[in-house]
């Protein structure tokens, strides 16, 4: 028998996230002179920063992330978001590609943020 205040398992992982699935696909320019596979290299070592902060932030709505590069000068970050409505998607996608170019900006990640592009569908 357990006690209503721990679980079975206290070692899981959360719940996962519920709603209707989104994909968030945030596209990023390398600075001049950084090749896409080191800010790629850079962005995997924050994996854990950008994951913490957008849970505390979308709590629910946040289900992971994925960063791939592509072409010679340009990478991608995709976001799985959980929403209710297309506009609380929208609002979520915006919020994710905020964190991102915030935790981006203050890791001194060679991404130039002067043009960024960021595609919302549901899946």
């Amino acid at each position: 028998m357990t006690s209503a205040r721990f679980s079975e398992h206290p070692n899981t992982s959360p719940p996962e996230p519920s709603g209707p699935r989104y994909s968030a696909r945030i596209a990023l320019s390398c600075e001049r002179g950084h090749a896409p596979g080191q800010v790629l290299h850079a962005l995997q070592g924050l994996r854990s920063v950008i994951d913490d902060r957008l849970r505390s932030e979308l709590g629910g709505r946040y289900d992971r992330h994925a960063a791939a590069s592509v072409g010679t000068d340009k990478l991608t970050v995709t976001f799985t978001l959980r929403a209710d409505t297309h506009a609380d998607a929208i609002r979520s996608a915006g919020l994710a590609a905020g964190t991102l170019a915030e935790i981006l900006a203050g890791n001194a990640t060679a991404v130039d943020l002067s043009g960024v592009a960021l595609v919302l569908r549901a899946l």
